[in-house]
């Protein structure tokens, strides 16, 4: 497939900021996304996979190479009573209604969660004290160095707390296999409908934003809680502010650029350093040219 040149980034992040890339890729199939990937592999040209574009902050100064977007692979199988198959591109509140559908539990906290499926595989992502590492059973992968597409359970992938072993530079996931368990329709909608409700109630969702900005320091330690006690819901920089609603997330009221973000970002994470003597560091990846100022909030990462 042909890619598409200078292509604005900023309305297919959550976060509503991006600049260009330099050339722009949206394959509709698994197969298409393969074949990108391995011909832009094979002409040692840089790739980047994006997905629902959550949990990320795209440079206002763009990307100076291959963007692949994933959202159209989204397709979704029962292949087994209790498995469910979703490809890469699959939003995760569209997985998680999907599951409780056809009554299969243990995907109800994915339901608040603006990710795709790909996305929560790299970040193991985690919402009301779950997280995709107890669900996953596992993944099939493209690697780009070994040029095929590799299966990996879920004992393999290494994962801890946001992260795992994979390399989304040169690992890029095109499905992933859940094993969920059996349950009354009813009830698994229920609680599906109410981590729904809660995300409303305690996110700013109004407002364009990418998510949780920091990790919890500890398992016992919230981010939120130390930002909200350390007076950080006063700050804004230009067009980004921390929500009066919940002091874990950086919202855009307008014009935001990335530079303001990684600023205010910066002014965070003094403010809790500050009160607390605490580190806090980003759960958000970074997209583009940054300047190393503008990187100093992941410096410590």
């Amino acid at each position: 497939m042909e890619a598409q040149s200078n292509v604005a980034l900023n309305r297919f992040t959550t976060l509503k900021i991006g600049g260009e890339a330099r050339h722009f890729y949206q394959p509709s199939t698994v197969d298409q996304l393969v074949e990108v990937v391995g011909k832009l592999q094979s002409k040692e040209e840089p790739f980047y996979i994006l997905g629902g574009g959550s949990n990320l902050l795209v440079s206002s100064e763009g990307v100076n190479g291959s963007v692949i977007r994933t959202a159209q692979l989204i397709n979704i199988s029962n292949p087994e009573s209790d498995i469910l198959e979703a490809d890469a591109g699959v939003r995760l509140p569209h997985v998680a209604k999907y599951a409780a559908s056809i009554g299969l539990s243990g995907m109800e906290f994915l339901v608040g969660v603006p990710g795709t499926v790909g996305g929560a595989v790299i970040m193991n992502a985690g919402a009301h004290g779950s997280c995709v590492q107890n669900i996953l059973e596992s993944c099939r992968v493209y690697d780009a160095t070994l040029n095929k597409i590799v299966t990996y359970k879920n004992e393999e992938l290494g994962f801890v707390y946001r992260n795992c072993n994979l390399n989304p530079l040169k690992q890029v996931v095109l499905s992933a296999r859940f094993r969920l368990k059996p349950d009354v329709r009813e009830v698994i909608e229920k609680n599906t409908k109410a981590n729904e409700d809660y995300r409303w109630k305690t996110q700013p969702l109004g407002w364009p934003n990418a998510g949780s900005t920091f990790k919890n320091p500890e398992p016992t330690r919230s981010a939120g809680f130390l930002l909200d006690q350390s007076g950080a819901k006063q700050l804004t920089e230009g067009g980004a502010a921390v929500s009066a609603i919940h002091a874990n997330f950086v919202i855009n009221t307008g014009g935001a650029t990335s530079h303001q973000v990684t600023t205010l970002l910066r002014r965070m994470k003094e403010s809790v350093m500050t009160k607390f003597s605490v580190d806090l560091h980003p759960e958000w990846k970074t997209l583009g040219e940054f300047t190393s100022a503008e990187r100093e909030p992941w410096a410590s990462h």
